[in-house]
């Protein structure tokens, strides 16, 4: 968890660009206010603020057209101006070891400085073949040398060079060594994921697709579908696929649950569950859904209908709860830890469910419930605790439903939209509804699309469905993370509150009941073949990577920073 918010932490410094008018005033202000400055030091104006001025004014028209010219990103005029007058600030705060190392020395340093922060942020927002942004971002720092020399003489010509070459070689070498662990471990360099990831937040761009790409690898995994027939209404489909809809945004599969969705709305009111899968099994793209949907199409003809289901069993072992009906010869499983955390399963967990169903059942639909967040989050994994506890408990529910009685059934559904926007937890689908009825018992399954559910609120949610007539109830999420920008939290009951939710959900719930028609019912499991994912452990691996780089930025650009001052310095004494 610590990791995570080292990464996460450092969203907060994101905002966006000024007007570029505004940046340009304050370019010039910040001239006229060193020149002020000078004049209460020694009582008289020398102009030395248009050293800094004058760079600035170049670099804001110029670092645009260069940049466009080569960059894969978008760079705007109002990111040319705020990157001038950010590197004018700089300049400007160096000018404070003029007090003890003159003021030559100061704006030497400051020229040599503003050219690796410069070269830094155009790396990492406009293009991360930083070899191609080298002269726009030399821009200010060569229009601040001439200004230099024309200041202070041609004495100034060899320190600032110095300065140049020192800095040159310093960030280049800063870069290097940023790009040097994420290419030993994914083959692909730390500022090309900075490039894609900031393009994403600045600009909606989809580049992270292509990174995520070079890391990819190509999986085949299960879903199983509970296909539902009722005469005279729409068919009603709960499917269960075995991977991961991140990771955030629109990057990836995030939004592929929604997807699903509307490829089938036409054939039927469709709820897609989360199955056992964590971020390893994120697709890289939404076309992948393509494996899934053609999976589930190609197991239409092979569905066997029955019309008896059983009543549903809720069973416990340890800290998992399960909630059990069997259609047929099929068994759904939903499972929560919740109010302990219930989050992803890893895919290994599922397999062993459905390899030990084998004899049992046809079909197993194994369901991760996913609907408590709490303050910590971890994958589960089948070699621990809780990992077993999951495998034993599915076990003893599927041996408890062997001799279950199996009755005519009855199932509605419907979809509510609430009021509430991806900011607030809710992704597009809202808030979709399965109710069961099986000799006068019903179950209701409520769907939310979003990214799990606040801890504490499941059990309101749970209460209120009670409330209504309802004698078991589950609450699910799809997991998307359409929901998250940039952080994994953004839980259904956070934003918003239980009490504004439990309106909808009732609404939801009581128009599945309204719904409620004899049907009949199967399941099928069908491979989604050749699916591009992000690959076993690639995300920890990824964010451990990101995580280590992020820890070692300060101590070695401490290190760089102090080489390029010590050398800096002693050619400044020696020549000015």
């Amino acid at each position: 968890m610590k990791r995570e918010v080292k990464t996460e932490s450092l969203t907060k410094y994101l905002f966006d660009a000024p007007k570029w008018g505004v940046s340009l005033g304050l370019i010039i202000l910040l001239g006229l206010i060193a020149d002020g400055v000078g004049f209460l030091f020694t009582g008289k104006i020398w102009w030395f603020g248009f050293a800094f001025s004058i760079p600035g004014v170049v670099a804001l028209i110029l670092t645009k057209p260069f940049v466009s010219a080569t960059a894969r990103q978008e760079f705007t005029w109002n990111r040319s101006s705020l990157l001038a007058l950010a590197s004018e600030v700089f300049m400007l705060l160096w000018m404070v070891t003029a007090l003890f190392l003159g003021v030559g020395f100061a704006y030497v340093f400051g020229v040599g400085f503003i050219l690796a922060i410069r070269l830094v942020v155009l790396a990492a927002v406009a293009d991360y073949r930083f070899g191609r942004m080298y002269a726009p971002a030399a821009i200010q720092t060569f229009a601040g040398a001439v200004v230099g020399v024309w200041y202070f003489g041609p004495g100034f010509i060899i320190p600032v060079v110095v300065s140049i070459a020192v800095f040159s070689v310093g960030v280049i070498v800063f870069l290097l060594l940023f790009d040097l662990p994420m290419k030993r471990t994914s083959g692909v360099g730390a500022m090309h994921f900075v490039n894609a990831f900031l393009a994403h937040l600045t600009n909606g761009s989809n580049d992270m697709e292509e990174y995520f790409h070079h890391i990819s690898e190509y999986v085949s995994v299960p879903e199983t579908t509970f296909f539902f027939k009722r005469a005279g209404k729409p068919d009603v489909w709960f499917i269960i696929p075995n991977l991961h809809p991140g990771p955030m945004a629109e990057i990836g599969g995030s939004n592929f649950p929604k997807i699903l969705h509307d490829v089938f709305a036409d054939d039927a009111v469709v709820l897609v569950s989360h199955g056992c899968a964590s971020h390893d099994l994120n697709l890289i793209s939404n076309r992948e859904t393509k494996s899934i949907t053609k999976a589930i199409r190609e197991s239409l003809d092979s569905v066997k209908y029955t019309g008896l289901a059983s009543r549903p069993v809720r069973t416990s072992f340890g800290t998992v709860s399960i909630l059990s009906q069997r259609f047929g010869d099929s068994l759904l499983m939903i499972t929560t830890r919740s109010p302990e955390m219930t989050e992803d399963m890893d895919y290994s967990i599922g397999r062993i469910v459905m390899g030990e169903s084998k004899g049992r059942y046809e079909n197993i639909g194994f369901v991760d419930a996913h609907n408590c967040m709490t303050a910590v989050t971890n994958i589960i994994y089948p070699s621990t605790k809780t990992g077993n506890e999951f495998i034993s408990g599915a076990d003893e529910a599927m041996n408890n439903m062997l001799d279950a009685e199996m009755l005519p059934f009855s199932v509605g559904a419907a979809q509510v939209i609430p009021p509430f926007g991806r900011g607030e937890g809710f992704a597009d689908m809202g808030i979709i509804a399965m109710v069961t009825e099986v000799a006068g018992i019903k179950t209701a399954y409520v769907l939310f699309d979003g990214n799990n559910v606040q801890i504490g609120v499941r059990e309101i949610l749970q209460n209120a469905v009670l409330g209504l007539g309802i004698d078991e109830v589950e609450i699910l999420t799809t997991d998307s993370h359409v929901v998250n920008s940039v952080s994994g939290r953004n839980p259904i009951g956070d934003a918003v509150s239980p009490s504004e939710i439990i309106p909808y959900v009732s609404e939801a719930v009581l128009k599945a009941v309204e719904d409620l028609s004899p049907a009949s019912g199967g399941a099928t499991t069908n491979m989604c073949e050749e699916v591009e994912v992000f690959g076993p452990s690639r995300i920890v691996q990824l964010t451990s990577t990101v995580n280590a780089i992020v820890t070692n930025l300060l101590p070695l650009s401490t290190l760089l920073l102090t080489t390029a001052f010590l050398l800096i310095m002693v050619v400044c004494m020696i020549v000015l």
